[in-house]
C-alpha cells in the first residue's frame, strides 16, 4: 500500500467511489490489461499489477480507511514533526514563526483561497447504467443520480481551514455530493457507447475547467427481441399445417405489430424480412431490418389417429433429406 499513489486515478473513479463502481472498474481494466491477453507486453504486466493493488486496497473497507489516512499523513509530509523533531499532530506540531505558514500554503494550493488542491482541468467522472432494450433502439430520456467531486464548500477548495486540513474534505479540497442530472439516450445506441455530458465531472472553480461526466449504456436484454447490429431477430414459432400451406400471422416489432405471410412449405429457421423495421443508425434516418426466425412446432399428440396420420403423410414426403451425407 503506498499512500504517495491515487488508487481512484489508477482504477479511473472518483474518490470515495463506492466498492461496487471500483469492482467494476477493475473487472473492465484487467480484461484489457491482464497477462494473458498481452503476452510478452511487460507494460501491460506493470499496469495489470498497479490496478490489481488499486483494487486490493480500494475494495477493502478496512484497507480503504488506513489508505486513506496514510494519505492524509503523506499529504502533511514534513508537518507531522515539530521542528526539533518532537512528535506533533497534523500540522499543530509547527511553532510560530518557525516558518511562514502563508506561502508554505500558497504553494500547496495554488490560487490562495480560492485554489484547488487539484491543479487543471477536473477529472472525468464516469458511471454505468441499466438502459431497456426498448429505450437503446428508439432512444430515451433518462434521469440519474451520481456522486460528484465538488469544491469543498467549506473551504472553498483550498484543502485547510485556518492553519490545519480542512476536516470537510479531509485536504483535499473536494468532496462528493449526490447530484441528479439528465440524459438523453440517441436512437439505436449501442451497449457500451457513452453519453458524455460536459462539465458535470470533478468540478473546478475556473469556468470550463471542470471535467465532463461519462455515462457508460449497458443494454438490458428483451423478453424475445434480440440484436445483431442495427437488425433485429424474432424468433417466431408457427404450427406444422401453418409451414405446410402457408398463413398469414401477426408478430410484434418495435413499432407495434404487423402482418406477415409465412410462404406454403417453410421450412423450420427460415427468415422473413421486414425492411426498415431494425434499428435506426445514430443521427441519421436510415434503420437497419427485422427478420423473423420461424421455428415450426412438432405436435405434442401421440393418440393412435394421429399417429396413422402422420404414417399417411410420410408418403407424401420427399425422399431421404439426408442422403447427401452418402
Amino acid at each position: 500500500m503506498d499512500p504517495k499513489k491515487n488508487y481512484y486515478e489508477v482504477l479511473g473513479v472518483p474518490e470515495g467511489a463506492p466498492e461496487e463502481d471500483v469492482r467494476k472498474a477493475f473487472r473492465r481494466l484487467a480484461k484489457k490489461y491482464h497477462p494473458d491477453v498481452n503476452p510478452g507486453d511487460r507494460t501491460a504486466e506493470s499496469r495489470f499489477k498497479e490496478i490489481n493493488e488499486a483494487n486490493e486496497v480500494l475494495s477493502d473497507r478496512k484497507k480503504r480507511e488506513e489508505y486513506e489516512a496514510l494519505r492524509q499523513g503523506a499529504f502533511a509530509g514534513p508537518f507531522r514533526r515539530g521542528p526539533f523533531g518532537h512528535g506533533g499532530g497534523g500540522f499543530e506540531g509547527y511553532r510560530a514563526g518557525t516558518f511562514d505558514l502563508g506561502d508554505l500554503f500558497g504553494n500547496l494550493f495554488e490560487g490562495g483561497e480560492a485554489g484547488f488542491t487539484h491543479p487543471g482541468r477536473g477529472s472525468d467522472v464516469r458511471v454505468e447504467i441499466a438502459v431497456d432494450f426498448l429505450d437503446m433502439v428508439k432512444g430515451a430520456v433518462r434521469e440519474i443520480l451520481y456522486r460528484r467531486p465538488r469544491v469543498c464548500a467549506q473551504c472553498r477548495g483550498t484543502g485547510r481551514s485556518g492553519r490545519k486540513g480542512c476536516p470537510a474534505c479531509f485536504g483535499r479540497g473536494v468532496t462528493e455530493v449526490e447530484e441528479r442530472v439528465k440524459i438523453k439516450i440517441p436512437a439505436g445506441a449501442r451497449d457500451g457507447a457513452a453519453v458524455r455530458v460536459p462539465s458535470k465531472g470533478e468540478e473546478r472553480s475556473a469556468p470550463g475547467a471542470s471535467g465532463d461526466l461519462m455515462v457508460e449504456l449497458r443494454m438490458l436484454s428483451h423478453p424475445f427481441f434480440r440484436r445483431e447490429g442495427n437488425d433485429i431477430l424474432l424468433d417466431v414459432p408457427i404450427r406444422f399445417s401453418e409451414a405446410v400451406r402457408g398463413a398469414k400471422i401477426e408478430v410484434p416489432t418495435v413499432d407495434g405489430p404487423v402482418t406477415v405471410t409465412v410462404p406454403a412449405g417453410s421450412p423450420s429457421g427460415r427468415k422473413l424480412r421486414l425492411k426498415g423495421r431494425g434499428v435506426p443508425t445514430p443521427g441519421t434516418v436510415e434503420r437497419g431490418d427485422q427478420f423473423v426466425v420461424l421455428h415450426v412446432v412438432v405436435p405434442k399428440s401421440r393418440s393412435e389417429e394421429f399417429l396413422r396420420l402422420v404414417d399417411r403423410i410420410s408418403e407424401f414426403e420427399d425422399p431421404d433429406p439426408r442422403g447427401h451425407w452418402n
